[in-house]
């Protein structure tokens, strides 16, 4: 089969930029041929298909006119026709598009798309419901939460054609909560996975954290560092924080003030294995609903039980592999409570962490993408005929 993956950008690396990428090399290694097209950065492969850049992402990314360019990329996910499409396509005839991030592409490119080709997307994040894709609302003024709701069912109608593939049920239904024409969008759960190589993990510290994630406001960057320093004169402990994004002055900073914090920047495999195995627990403060949550895969294939906002509890973690809090305050007494609890009691934790990892399989999850496939391909062909 060639399978299209279509993804806004690399230029950001993340769960979503390396789901697509270890997706992509494992369905080649069973036989399909897949290509990745996407906006072009300094992070992209030889391999990748690079497509056009639209015109409001065209916009300088000066200081001056960070908010004129913060806008256009809103409007343009919405009314900006340019960028990608069918002709971007036409020279691989894929028999199906699996899109990913589809922001900073727009949704008119990617409706043309699905209008010419069975398309399928993997629900990464909550772009549907938010602008920023991270359900952060507050409090909105009547009028802007009367067009946030008519943009979010233009979106699901420019949507119609595609089939969501989402991670988690709790991810479907909290779209649907904020957004119930998303109801109507046909589509399956697939469990959402990550591909680690098989090793015995030491035993963690108990009193080494790590974060492990994007460095922005929406992710907890700040909570976590206010949690920290309120703790770290107290407490005999280490916070490893790996990462990259736009908040990665104020973790440089805060590691040169404060010697418990080590910023590790923004690591391989090898660099992530060799952090993971000296850490003993995974915080994890995004202050918005997760869909997935790589890094907590990650951190129970490891053995390492979660220190999670409430608001943000991974999907994929049992009740006894997790710890919640729900401000600062609750953040940093977590803190305290995980370096001075029984090692007994940490040992059980860790034990729970490990079973929920061995339940998350790669090669099952592969299996199941497959399947969807040859369903919407088969179901495409039945409707349409031939190409």
């Amino acid at each position: 089969m060639r399978i299209a993956m279509v993804h806004s950008t690399f230029a950001t690396p993340g769960g979503a930029e390396r789901y697509v990428r270890d997706l992509s090399r494992d369905l080649v290694a069973r036989g399909h041929e897949v290509r990745i097209f996407c906006r072009g950065t300094s992070r992209d492969d030889d391999g990748d298909q690079l497509v056009p850049t639209r015109l409001s992402a065209r916009i300088p990314a000066s200081p001056r006119l960070r908010l004129v360019r913060k806008v256009a990329t809103h409007l343009g996910d919405l009314a900006d026709p340019t960028g990608i499409g069918p002709r971007d396509l036409a020279d691989f005839q894929p028999d199906l598009v699996h899109l990913h991030n589809w922001q900073g592409l727009g949704a008119l490119p990617v409706a043309r798309l699905a209008r010419r080709y069975p398309t399928c997307h993997t629900v990464h994040d909550y772009a549907i419901c938010d602008p920023n894709n991270s359900l952060v609302h507050g409090y909105r003024p009547a009028p802007l939460a009367s067009l946030l709701r008519l943009r979010s069912a233009w979106l699901v109608w420019q949507l119609r054609n595609v089939t969501p593939l989402w991670p988690a049920e709790r991810a479907r239904d909290i779209v649907r909560s904020r957004v119930p024409a998303a109801a109507r969008l046909d589509g399956r759960i697939i469990p959402l996975a990550v591909r680690m190589t098989p090793r015995q993990w030491p035993t963690g510290s108990q009193n080494v954290f790590i974060y492990l994630g994007a460095l922005s406001p929406h992710k907890g960057t700040s909570l976590m560092l206010d949690a920290w320093r309120a703790v770290a004169g107290e407490l005999d402990a280490t916070l490893l924080i790996a990462g990259d994004g736009p908040q990665r002055a104020d973790v440089e900073a805060a590691a040169r003030d404060c010697p418990s914090i080590r910023y590790l920047g923004y690591l391989d495999e090898t660099g992530k294995v060799r952090a993971m195995s000296e850490a003993g627990w995974l915080v994890y403060p995004s202050q918005c609903p997760e869909t997935f949550g790589v890094s907590a895969v990650e951190s129970l294939v490891a053995g390492r039980p979660i220190i999670a906002d409430a608001g943000a509890r991974p999907v994929t973690a049992s009740d006894t592999s997790l710890v919640t809090f729900r401000n600062r305050e609750e953040f940093s007494a977590m803190l305290r409570w995980a370096v001075g609890i029984p090692p007994e009691r940490y040992r059980q934790m860790s034990a729970s962490a490990a079973g929920d990892g061995r339940r998350v399989d790669w090669d099952t999850h592969v299996a199941a993408i497959e399947r969807a496939y040859e369903e919407l391909a088969g179901r495409s062909l039945a409707i349409h005929g031939t190409r």
